[in-house]
């Protein structure tokens, strides 16, 4: 069996070449992966982080304070879904300077509700801001990273293709092209593709009449969330707004480490779908 992987979020190794943090990150990947895998299984795993350098800063301790405003409001529609329906909603006429207090107030109001350390909901929001902002921008960086993707394809001739958090988004826009190599199993984990406005709105193709739709090139999608995880919204969202979704699963990996692609693959709702295909 062969395995493609695509990393999420906070990737960016900038002492490796893009070569060996690609090698890299597949033998973390294959170490997770663990049992989950027959013997023999090719694990790779497409790094695209560098090629992100350019537009956003990857990686490091970003915090919301430093964010653009695009980037701010971002952040401020994932928290709109964790606040409490009687809550108003932000608006993206939010006039500047307001921002950053917006942001504060908020990020401790939603890491209180989680019982989390409010300087990890700030980090995490702030990296994943400026990377998914970065990404669905359109222009050259969006492309590259796209072809880097259908190259693994074309080269790896997976079985499977494991999709992580922004890394979903980059296979979803991918497998829709025409000349996408076909996958057995399509996998998502911890994946915002159902974030109205932030992701599902700016996707390619768009989708029609409110959903989007299966890759023809994906014989299978699955997709795994932990109902924690701050950007894999709205609960059982893949399902209720993409056709042609066969699996859309629930599964607790872990009360803070929430989003890692780590706790992700060493779940037993993996291995139990990597072990449909054997």
């Amino acid at each position: 069996m062969r395995i493609l992987g695509i990393h999420g979020i906070g990737n960016h190794r900038p002492d490796e070449t893009p070569q060996d943090a690609a090698s890299n990150l597949s033998a973390i990947w294959s170490r997770h992966l663990g049992p989950a895998v027959a013997a023999g299984t090719v694990v790779e795993v497409v790094y695209y982080a560098d090629l992100l350098r350019g537009p956003v800063q990857q990686g490091g301790a970003a915090t919301t304070a430093q964010l653009t405003d695009e980037e701010a409001l971002v952040v401020l529609e994932i928290l709109a879904h964790h606040r409490p329906p009687a809550q108003p909603q932000p608006s993206r006429r939010v006039p500047q300077g307001r921002l950053t207090q917006l942001l504060r107030d908020q990020v401790a109001e939603v890491a209180e509700s989680w019982a989390c350390p409010a300087r990890l909901v700030d980090r995490a929001m702030a990296r994943w801001a400026k990377e998914v902002v970065a990404y669905l921008t359109p222009g050259p960086a969006r492309e590259a990273v796209q072809e880097r993707l259908h190259a693994a394809l074309d080269r790896h001739q997976p079985d499977i293709l494991i999709a992580h958090s922004l890394g979903s988004v980059v296979a979803y826009e991918t497998l829709h092209r025409e000349d996408a190599p076909p996958v057995a199993l399509w996998l998502t984990l911890g994946s915002p593709l159902a974030l109205r406005g932030v992701v599902f709105d700016r996707l390619v193709p768009a989708p029609v009449d409110g959903r989007g739709s299966r890759p023809s090139a994906a014989g299978c999608w699955a997709n795994v969330a932990d109902p924690g995880d701050l950007v894999a919204i709205p609960a059982k969202g893949i399902s209720q707004r993409f056709r042609g979704v066969e699996s859309d699963e629930e599964c607790v990996i872990n009360r803070l480490d929430f989003h890692s692609a780590s706790r992700y693959l060493a779940s037993g709702a993996v291995a139990r779908l990597l072990g449909s295909v054997r």
